[in-house]
């Protein structure tokens, strides 16, 4: 067989189009299989011939059938394709078997995915997934929870899952005996909670009024993140919140919402890197993700 000088691989895309129509003995049944058009098998098939320099079918009798060395080099290429199939699946059957991996804030975690867990489990009875706290990066995780902005990454899908508002929260009893608290600007004058992973926060939601806040606030600082709704339920001091977060306390009375017409609005996003929708189990885990987080 005649070769292209400097080429020794034949073009592959024409390598699962021969074999499909060898194995049919059909172009209309090939390109059915391969949804494909006639047309654009004929073309392959024409591609291959050309770069070989011999036929691989003739008609016969309105049918096809293959030439001498057609035959024979098909039956090479099925069996090459063959093992690239088994080997393909074997390691995605591997890959189906390991945990995925899913970044997500702390407080996430338990306020919104930790409730609904059970869910993911009765729908996907063999699916296993480890949780992450902490800034994950995309290539080290098969998905990661991020809250904020979007993220533009070529090749990696940044999807909304939902709200993000970012609002201060007190309990009542600190409400009834805290000095008075009209305007942003009185909250100079009171006890602010955060976290050091959450001081960004407070920047955010107070904006040109942080250095000055800062300035004059008393703060208590969690050492961990998450602990802030739980300060502020006891009475300790006012939290700047994802309300998202705190909805249950919310509906019961036990936090309430400050200067909801100052809130920040933000979005919490599932990144991933987009191969991963190749996978069964990634697939699963998204689609639950994005009904449980809508509840």
């Amino acid at each position: 067989m005649a070769q292209r000088p400097g080429r020794s691989l034949p073009p592959m895309t024409s390598l699962p189009v021969f074999d499909a129509v060898g194995r049919h003995m059909s172009i209309v049944k090939a390109a059915n299989e391969l949804c494909l058009t006639a047309g654009a098998v004929s073309r392959q098939i024409q591609n291959l011939e050309a770069f070989l320099g011999c036929e691989l079918f003739e008609r016969v009798h309105r049918r096809i059938a293959f030439t001498p060395a057609g035959e024979v080099y098909w039956t090479k290429i099925h069996a090459s394709l063959d093992t690239i199939r088994g080997v393909t699946s074997d390691l995605a059957v591997g890959i189906e078997r390991r945990p995925l991996v899913i970044g997500s804030p702390r407080v996430f975690l338990q306020k919104c995915i930790m409730p609904a867990l059970g869910t993911l489990y009765a729908r996907n009875p063999d699916i296993v997934v480890k949780f992450v706290t902490g800034a994950q990066d995309i290539d080290s995780v098969d998905g990661t929870i991020h809250v904020g902005e979007a993220i533009d990454r070529k090749g990696v899908l940044c999807e909304i899952l939902g709200d993000a508002d970012l609002t201060p929260v007190c309990s009542p009893s600190y409400l009834r005996r805290a000095p008075k608290l009209e305007t942003p600007d009185d909250l100079e004058h009171h006890t602010l909670l955060r976290s050091a992973e959450f001081t960004r926060n407070w920047e955010r939601w107070l904006g040109l009024r942080s250095p000055r806040i800062f300035a004059h606030a008393r703060f208590i600082d969690m050492e961990s993140s998450g602990l802030e709704p739980t300060a502020a339920v006891e009475g300790l001091g006012i939290a700047i919140v994802r309300q998202r977060l705190v909805k249950r306390e919310l509906a019961e009375g036990q936090l309430i919402a400050l200067f909801e017409k100052n809130m920040v609005h933000e979005h919490y996003f599932f990144m991933f890197a987009e191969p991963k929708l190749r996978s069964h189990s990634f697939r699963s885990f998204r689609t639950w993700l994005r009904d449980a987080v809508a509840e």
